[in-house]
């Protein structure tokens, strides 16, 4: 039998289009550690049987919830193997400003195989992060063979890449 707080929540990442108000992260954090631990287990599949869109909007959420459990959350889901978990936590990490992902941020860039569209995301990212480390992977990427490494050449990446300080 679901708890209260797992029936609030699981409500609120089954929503298609969220218009309460509030922000659904903050809202979340406000129920309390319960709450936020459930996110973090869902966002890194530890529901069987949710539907794929509950999982991604879990990530999502992240984004607002200003707890350590949901940082490390969103840390070790920016490398995560499917696209759409990968571009949430990488909003979620740029939004949370999380400086503990930058590394794995920075080794993503390393990947020959980054989708283009994962690669803008984690430029985004870093720019939001806008620590030193951030800026030193930015500055990397930037100077990175663009033959090596093919998401480098793509025009998208290149159009935020421009923005990141010299």
């Amino acid at each position: 039998m679901p708890t209260e707080i797992e029936k609030k929540v699981l409500n609120l990442l089954s929503v298609v289009d969220y218009s309460g108000g509030s922000d659904p992260g903050q809202l979340i954090a406000s129920w309390g550690n319960e709450a936020v631990t459930l996110v973090c287990e869902i966002a890194l599949a530890g529901y069987p049987g949710l539907l794929p869109k509950v999982r991604t909007n879990a990530v999502a959420v992240l984004e607002t919830v200003d707890h350590p459990q949901s940082k490390e959350t969103v840390r070790l889901l920016v490398k995560d193997a499917d696209s759409d978990i990968s571009i949430r936590a990488l909003r979620a990490a740029g939004g949370q400003r999380n400086a503990a992902s930058v590394r794995d941020m920075a080794s993503l860039l390393q990947s020959t195989s980054l989708q283009p569209l994962v690669a803008v995301e984690v430029v985004k990212a870093l720019l939001a992060i806008a620590t030193p480390e951030a800026r030193a992977a930015l500055a990397g990427y930037a100077a990175s063979d663009r033959k090596k490494y093919p998401h480098r050449a793509n025009p998208l990446v290149n159009s935020y890449l421009e923005k990141a300080p010299k």
